[in-house]
């Protein structure tokens, strides 16, 4: 009777333990994709020289392609992406809408104007799930990423602008 309780634990450790191996390899796996699209939307940021609809058109393209549908609640004052088929930014104003991804912006200098050797800084947030098969989502998670510096020479560029 002893060693069959005793198995019985053992067994119920093994689970327990493969359970939570499987769960660490469930995130690790979604939090490098999530990653990888993160930094391909930085690089088609920086290669289109920052924000016009061409390169709107390309990060919406390329986050649908690749499946891309975890959505989220943005920062307020940050623009976020409410639809991946229309092409058009949304000021954050209140924390309760969710979105695909959310984008802000910074200048080297204060003033943000075109102005002779002005960067513009785009911050990028997207967004990942950590779900389990019959328990649903658990946890969404951001992950940040910010361009190196763009030079602005148009006002284009700027978000709403």
């Amino acid at each position: 009777m002893r060693s069959s309780i005793g198995l019985t634990t053992l067994f119920k450790v093994l689970f327990a333990f493969t359970l939570l191996f499987a769960a660490f390899l469930t995130l690790a796996i979604v939090y490098n994709k999530a990653f990888k699209l993160k930094n391909e939307v930085i690089s088609i940021l920086e290669k289109q020289e920052g924000l016009s609809n061409n390169s709107i058109q390309i990060i919406n393209k390329y986050l649908a392609n690749n499946n891309y549908r975890t959505t989220a609640n943005c920062e307020i004052g940050e623009y976020g992406m409410k639809n991946l088929d229309n092409n058009t930014f949304e000021r954050v104003t209140n924390t309760s809408s969710k979105y695909y991804y959310c984008i802000s912006e910074h200048c080297s200098k204060s003033n943000c104007a075109v102005v002779t050797n002005n960067n513009i800084y785009y911050n990028f947030k997207l967004f990942f799930k950590f779900e389990i098969p019959f328990l649903g989502d658990l946890l969404t998670f951001p992950i940040n990423g910010e361009t190196k510096g763009i030079r602005l020479y148009d006002e284009s560029q700027r978000l709403g602008g």
